[in-house]
């Protein structure tokens, strides 16, 4: 582990300094077709705002995977350091894997499904209240989680959660947004789904045995709101491991209504860990995706990455 993921979160005076002393010049990195086609209004209407705020600010657009990270790399490589994400989880997942550990701070302005990292740090779903923020806010640092050499800013999924997160992203199509995607899929999924044995090692010992789903979760919602890890904070330095033993598919439809408002964590079947890292061994080879990702296979190790991203919150919050 580099040295900066063991390294206490900076007082807040110096945040404050650190706000203060970067370029005014910034960017919006924007996925054009997020939110079933309205990224590219939004992010013109943020551009339009933020210029009136005083901020020399161009938009970049994404065409392909894998832009949102080469993009915010060229930009930091030109000094930019204030970059705002417009677009989904998987636009932000991008760019975090640009900012992480640098000088730069990353604006939310949420235009996708779930909009899951912008619910996390309390940014609005308004593209004018959100670019606001960008400008306005205060700086803080947040968690992410790691995988191999990637990063991700909310929930590492495995199991049922996985398989449904790959159902949502890969049809672009589903006439739903939101919550309504996530749900659409765990009832297409239910009816395939197998629970995979699983071996999982972290501070919490070891866990052996089929599971339904275990969720690494470094923010407490995912799904565009299913309260799957209530504990889970993303400045707190812990993974909170919600971990869902294999159950019959009936029990499954009386619990899935439960995670709405986290009350499923009091079931017999659910085991919530804490743990810095988690290292995943399954007897067949199990997707694990997190913020609309496929961030690899089983076996794996996550690792928790303390305080590496800055990233603009409303003033108001008191974390």
């Amino acid at each position: 582990m580099r040295e900066a993921d063991s390294a206490p979160p900076p007082h807040p005076s110096n945040l404050a300094n650190a706000l203060s002393s970067l370029p005014p010049k910034a960017a919006i990195i924007a996925n054009p077709v997020s939110g079933g086609g309205r990224g590219r209004k939004m992010a013109e209407k943020a551009r339009r705002y933020i210029r009136q705020q005083g901020l020399e600010v161009e938009i970049h657009w994404t065409s392909r995977h894998g832009d949102g990270t080469a993009i915010a790399r060229q930009l930091l490589n030109d000094g930019v350091l204030r970059i705002a994400g417009c677009g989904g989880d998987g636009t932000l997942n991008e760019i975090a894997n640009a900012l992480a550990y640098t000088d730069a701070v990353l604006g939310v302005l949420p235009g996708g499904r779930g909009n899951d990292l912008a619910r996390a740090i309390d940014i609005p779903r308004n593209i004018i209240q959100a670019s606001d923020i960008f400008v306005h806010g205060r700086l803080h640092h947040i968690d992410l989680g790691r995988i191999g050499e990637r990063y991700f800013n909310t929930i590492a999924t495995l199991g049922f959660d996985a398989e449904v997160s790959k159902l949502a992203i890969e049809n672009d199509d589903l006439p739903f947004s939101g919550p309504s995607t996530y749900i659409y899929a765990v009832f297409k999924t239910i009816t395939s789904f197998k629970s995979p044995k699983v071996k999982l090692e972290g501070d919490f010992g070891v866990y052996e045995g089929p599971i339904f789903l275990a969720a690494t979760a470094n923010s407490s919602r995912y799904g565009g709101g299913m309260c799957i890890a209530p504990p889970a904070k993303m400045d707190d330095g812990l993974f909170h491991v919600c971990l869902i033993e294999a159950i019959p598919m009936l029990k499954v439809l009386t619990l899935f209504p439960l995670v709405f408002t986290g009350r499923h964590v009091s079931q017999p079947a659910v085991k919530m860990f804490a743990t810095k890292r988690m290292k995943i061994e399954s007897e067949t080879e199990s997707s694990i995706y997190a913020d609309g990702e496929c961030m690899g296979s089983t076996p794996a190790t996550i690792e928790m990455a303390d305080a590496a991203l800055k990233v603009m919150m409303p003033l108001h919050l008191d974390h």
